[in-house]
């Protein structure tokens, strides 16, 4: 971001007029590196001298100027991001959130977050802090948590097996790990694609409640539409010399016989 001295000139926009202070104050909310609140200062002691500023508002851009810095010192020490991201905003929408959620959806997603939502997989004294759809999730996680131990399919693969969508399966983990259900563990890759978190049931009391009332979850699970194959009907319909007992009575047995073969029929 850079600063010039012909922006220390009052603009007007429609019929407010923006002061120099409260523009400055905007600039420092964008700032992202140290060495800009550096420059920024030398433009707020310059707006001073100019006469373009007072006092108190020099005094007042100079304390948020040292507090942001000391934020971004931080963040830069801990590898963290910025407090507010660099990239420019996303112009606001025109619609409505009821008229962006009630958009075209995929039934058979919808069908089974439904299904998934209401299988009770949460302890009652949880269940109601998170939406149906975040239950569709944690459900996944703790299907896969029972057979596998852990969790380790990504946002994705979570999202598609549950039938929500990425931001849902964040909103569902983030939600778990502050309440203290979850144990989310980082995997980094040196040059290379981070693998997904390994998410893991840290709370007792779920684990309890699941093995009680919930013994099946995760090891007897069918995926919907399974349809069990009908039998052929030979297997168990046989009679005690071994020949099926829809077969003719004039053939040969069940038994293996080398040179076995039909009587011929008579007349």
């Amino acid at each position: 971001m850079r600063f010039r001295a012909t922006d220390f000139l009052c603009r007007k926009q429609g019929k407010d007029v923006v002061t120099i202070h409260t523009e400055m104050a905007q600039w420092l909310a964008d700032i992202t590196t140290v060495k800009q609140i550096d420059h920024y200062l030398a433009l707020v002691w310059r707006g001073l001298a100019e006469g373009a500023l007072s006092d108190q508002e020099a005094q007042e851009l100079s304390e948020a100027a040292c507090s942001r810095r000391s934020l971004l010192q931080g963040a830069r020490e801990a590898r963290l991001p910025p407090a507010r991201t660099y990239f420019p905003q996303r112009p606001k929408s025109e619609q409505s959130r009821h008229q962006a959620a009630s958009g075209s959806r995929c039934p058979v997603r919808w069908a089974r977050k439904r299904r998934l939502g209401d299988m009770a997989a949460l302890p009652p004294n949880v269940r109601d802090r998170f939406t149906e759809g975040e239950r569709a999730v944690l459900y996944i996680v703790a299907s896969d948590c029972r057979q596998h131990g852990s969790c380790g399919s990504s946002v994705k693969e979570i999202g598609d097996r549950a039938g929500v969508g990425v931001t849902t399966v964040r909103n569902a983990l983030r939600r778990a790990r502050r309440l203290g259900l979850l144990d989310i563990t980082d995997r980094p890759q040196w040059r290379a694609r981070h693998l997904p978190n390994l998410v893991k049931i840290q709370c007792r009391r779920w684990l309890a409640w699941l093995k009680k009332f919930r013994p099946n979850l995760g090891l007897n699970f069918c995926p919907t539409g399974f349809k069990k194959a009908a039998s052929s009907g030979t297997f168990g319909n046989k009679q005690k010399g071994g020949q099926p007992s829809y077969s003719r009575a004039d053939g040969p047995s069940g038994r293996f016989q080398r040179f076995a073969r039909r009587k011929p029929p008579s007349g």
